[in-house]
């Protein structure tokens, strides 16, 4: 890749970028059907940048230098760790999400044995149970 090539690079890591503020905002307002179509495109996308031929540990001194020294290099490496941030910030919503919904199933399931249902009695008064609100048994 020349120097001239790091234009692609750069608008490629500038749409990596968009698509997971888009990801982060369907993730935020729940729809997943956006999210997952995202999911393709960034898949897609992520296929793209492999196939850039970035400098290695193989590289010649000299082309890694030009590399470097270059102001577009520059805005790539902050560009990607802008990315780097937005899909840290877009697990972390997606595990606080899942985490929600776990805690929201365990207690429609009742999943743990020790919690006991309190139920009043028709005379008002509290009466303990085991049972789950669900079974039909309360």
């Amino acid at each position: 890749m020349q120097k001239d090539d790091l234009a692609p690079l750069l608008l490629a890591v500038h749409r990596l970028d968009s698509i997971l503020t888009e990801e982060f905002e369907a993730l935020k307002v729940q729809e997943i059907d956006k999210f997952e179509a995202l999911q393709a495109e960034k898949i897609n996308l992520l296929n793209d940048l492999e196939t850039f031929d970035l400098p290695t540990a193989d590289t010649n001194q000299t082309k890694a230098q030009q590399w470097i020294n270059d102001p577009v290099w520059g805005q790539i490496i902050i560009a990607i760790e802008k990315c780097k941030r937005s899909h840290q910030r877009n697990e972390l919503l997606m595990s606080k999400q899942l985490e929600t919904i776990r805690g929201a199933l365990s207690a429609l399931q009742n999943q743990d044995p020790s919690s006991t249902l309190e139920l009043y009695t028709k005379l008002g008064k509290k009466h303990s149970t085991r049972r789950s609100i669900l079974s039909g048994d309360a």
